[in-house]
C-alpha cells in the first residue's frame, strides 16, 4: 500500500506543544514520502477521556494545517478510527492470541509484583517475575477466591529470543523481552485492553508502514514487535523523535498545565508562529521562523528527519513575535 503514516492522540485534555510537534513530524514523514497520514484516536482508557477533548484535537490540527486522507471524520478502508468503537477486533485478537497459547491468567496487582522478592527492573522499570503463568485450575480458583473484588488481567507469553530492530532516528535497539521486561498486560484487571495490545492490532490492521512517536515509548517497542510476530504481521518503521522540553527543561506534559494550543490562539498567536517554533526546537529552521507546515515540507529533506536535535523550547508565552 505504499507509505502510510499516522497520529493517535489521545482526548484526555488538550494538545501541548509536545504533542504537537510529534504530530508535525509524523505528517511530515508521510508527507515527505508522498504517503497517506492516517488520524486515529486512541480513546481506549475510557476513565480519562475528557468530554469535548476529541473535537478540540481535530480543530487544532485543522488549524495548522496537519490534515489527514483517513480519521474519525474522513472514511476510509480502514476504520472505524476511534478505539472505543473497534472493541469487538480487540476481543478477536486475544483469541487468536489465546488459540496460540500465549496468555494467561494473571491475579497480580502493580504493587504485588512491584514488591516480588525476585522481580528485577529492566530499560522499562520492573520486570514481571512471571508469578501466575504456570498456575494450575485449582491454584487460579483460590487465588480468586482470596480476591472475589478482583478480576485478573490477561499477560502475553514473551519469546525467549532477542528482539532488535533499526530505528530511523534513535538506530539500533535491542532487548530480550522474557529478561528485561517479562510477561506483560494486553488486557486490563477492569477488562480494558492495553495499550500494546490495541497499538499493534491498529497499525496492522490500518497498514501502517511508519510510527513516528517520542523517544519515551522507544523500549514499548520489542514488546509490540513480540505481538505484530504473533499476529503473523511484518512491523513498521520506528521513528523515535527526541521528545519537547520546556522553559524550564521539563518534559511537556497534560498534567502540568504546558502550553496548549487554544491558549496561544486565544492570544493571538498564528500557525507560522507555532510551526516555527516546533521546526525551531528540532533545528529544522532557525529560531523565531514563521512558515506554514507546507513551506517547511519543501524545505526539509527525510534525512533532516532522520536527524533532529533535540533544543530546550522556551513557553510560546514568554516569546515576543
Amino acid at each position: 500500500m505504499g507509505v502510510r503514516g499516522r497520529y493517535a492522540p489521545s482526548p484526555t485534555g488538550a494538545l501541548h506543544l509536545g504533542n504537537l510537534r510529534t504530530a508535525l513530524f509524523a505528517w511530515l514523514q508521510a508527507r515527505k514520502e508522498n504517503g497517506a497520514f492516517v488520524l486515529r484516536m486512541e480513546d481506549i482508557d475510557q476513565p480519562r477521556v475528557q468530554e469535548g477533548s476529541a473535537e478540540e484535537i481535530l480543530s487544532d490540527l485543522k488549524w495548522l494545517g496537519l490534515t489527514w486522507d483517513e480519521g474519525p471524520d474522513e472514511d476510509g478502508p480502514f476504520g472505524p478510527y476511534v478505539q472505543s468503537e473497534r472493541l469487538r477486533i480487540y476481543e478477536e485478537s486475544l483469541q487468536i492470541l489465546r488459540d496460540q497459547d500465549l496468555l494467561f491468567r494473571c491475579y497480580c496487582s502493580r504493587r504485588d509484583v512491584r514488591e516480588a522478592a525476585s522481580a528485577p527492573h529492566g530499560p522499562g522499570g520492573v520486570v514481571y517475575p512471571g508469578t501466575c503463568r504456570h498456575l494450575t485450575a485449582d491454584e487460579q480458583r483460590r487465588l480468586q477466591a482470596q480476591r472475589p473484588e478482583r478480576n485478573p488481567s490477561l499477560r502475553f507469553i514473551v519469546p525467549d529470543d532477542r528482539v532488535a530492530f533499526l530505528d530511523q532516528i534513535a538506530g539500533d535497539y535491542a532487548e530480550v523481552p522474557a529478561r528485561d521486561v517479562g510477561d506483560f498486560i494486553v488486557r486490563r484487571s477492569d477488562s480494558l485492553f492495553a495499550y500494546q495490545l490495541v497499538v499493534v492490532v491498529d497499525d496492522a490492521l490500518m497498514g501502517i508502514s511508519d510510527v513516528v512517536r517520542g523517544a519515551d515509548l522507544l523500549t514499548s517497542t520489542p514488546r509490540q514487535m513480540a505481538l505484530f510476530d504473533a499476529f503473523g504481521v511484518s512491523p513498521p518503521r520506528f521513528w523515535h523523535a527526541p521528545l519537547m522540553l520546556d522553559h524550564q527543561g521539563d518534559r511537556m506534559s497534560k498534567r502540568d498545565g504546558s502550553d496548549s494550543l487554544a491558549l496561544l490562539r486565544d492570544q493571538g498567536y498564528k500557525p507560522a508562529d507555532v510551526i516555527g517554533l516546533l521546526a525551531s526546537s528540532l533545528g529544522w529552521v532557525d529560531k523565531g521562523s514563521r512558515l506554514s507546515a507546507g513551506e517547511l515540507l519543501e524545505e526539509i529533506t527525510l534525512d533532516d528527519l532522520r536527524a533532529p536535535s533535540a533544543r530546550p523550547a522556551p513557553s510560546l508565552r514568554s516569546e515576543k513575535l
